[in-house]
């Protein structure tokens, strides 16, 4: 496939579902070019936006590989639409569970998908990014200043990805590439769901998902898209907060 070399290319994990799938159709509605990956596509969302007329082409990466499937990410990019200039790091595990049931197996999984691939993607880019000024956005959460209730493995992963997010931004900044964190809140999406599953000890329905502190997918993908945007370009290292302000508390 060939591209258009002035159209901006938007890499995108986790694409498939929840604010991951919201952000790979605004990119691709902004007028990017998007390659999205996740597991599959069998639910076929990615073949709608592509039967729409939307730039977007899906590739299959397993993000428990991390460094592998990092470098087989970044090479198709470039090879479909040959230059990078932003990369959101969206994909994403959960583990819920009381200490005394978590084994290593459990912290392997997560560590891989939600630290060890933002790293290894971002590595990978690199290079490209350095060539357009990009931007790497990793989606953290608000998990990672305020810890919840048998959520260790996943606060402590998305506290480490604030670290990382602003270690890379020192490292890379001189480069010109930003490398920021945009820390959701509670949103509408499949993972959050499968998270209340556990939480609640059933199985959750929209009505669980209800309240003002709760985001559609679409309201956190806009902040994804402008922090992208170039009149952004002087936010780099940050953990930004998007869920209406609810961290601050309801008292």
């Amino acid at each position: 496939m060939s591209s258009n070399e002035e159209t901006r290319v938007a890499i995108i994990t986790g694409a498939t579902t929840g604010l991951g799938a919201a952000t790979t159709k605004i990119f691709a509605c902004d007028g990017y070019h998007v390659l999205a990956t996740g597991l599959n596509d069998d639910a076929g969302f990615i073949a709608r936006l592509k039967s729409e007329g939307l730039s977007i082409e899906f590739f299959a990466a397993d993000l428990r590989k991390p460094q592998a499937a990092a470098i087989a990410v970044i090479e198709r990019s470039i090879e479909i639409f040959h230059r990078i200039d932003v990369v959101v790091n969206s994909a994403a595990r959960i583990s819920h569970k009381p200490v005394g049931e978590v084994d290593e197996n459990d912290w392997d999984e997560i560590f891989a998908v939600n630290l060890k691939a933002p790293f290894f993607i971002s590595q990978a880019a690199f290079p490209y990014l350095a060539k357009t000024q990009g931007a790497i956005i990793n989606i953290s959460s608000t998990n990672a200043w305020a810890v919840n209730h048998n959520n260790q493995l996943y606060d402590s992963m998305k506290a480490a990805l604030n670290h990382l997010t602003k270690g890379l931004a020192r490292d890379f900044r001189d480069s010109g590439v930003r490398v920021n964190a945009l820390m959701p809140g509670a949103m509408r999406t499949p993972l959050v769901h499968e998270w209340l599953d556990i939480y609640l000890g059933r199985s959750s329905n929209e009505s669980d998902l209800q309240g003002p502190n709760v985001a559609t997918p679409d309201m956190v993908a806009r902040g994804v898209l402008a922090l992208a945007s170039e009149n952004m370009r002087w936010v780099n290292g940050a953990e930004i907060p998007i869920d209406g302000g609810y961290h601050l508390g309801n008292s």
